[in-house]
């Protein structure tokens, strides 16, 4: 059986070689801390500020969190990009 029938080189091999577990882990913290932060803003911080300050607080920092986890997929997907690129045939010039 050639390398070829074997499955080298699949993209199933190339998703096991490129798992995005720093981009997974990045996520899940950020949601804990996001969801901590909001648990302390709620139960501590937010005794001072109306009901339209809280609100646009937590969206606020949703945002913020969506931000991060948006930077660090990208930054994960324009590095496998790169990687997937090297390996594509070049395309004919018209």
């Amino acid at each position: 059986m050639s390398q070829d029938e074997s499955g080298k080189g699949s993209p199933w091999e190339e998703w096991e070689h490129y798992r995005p577990l720093g981009a997974i882990v990045a996520t899940f913290v950020a949601v804990i801390a996001w969801l901590v932060f909001i648990l302390f803003f709620a139960l501590d911080w937010s005794n001072s500020y109306s009901a339209f300050q809280d609100a646009i607080v937590t969206i606020v920092t949703l945002v913020i969190m969506g931000l991060v986890i948006g930077l660090v997929w990208t930054v994960w997907g324009m590095r496998r990009f790169r990687n997937w690129k090297k390996h594509m045939p070049p395309t004919p010039s018209v």
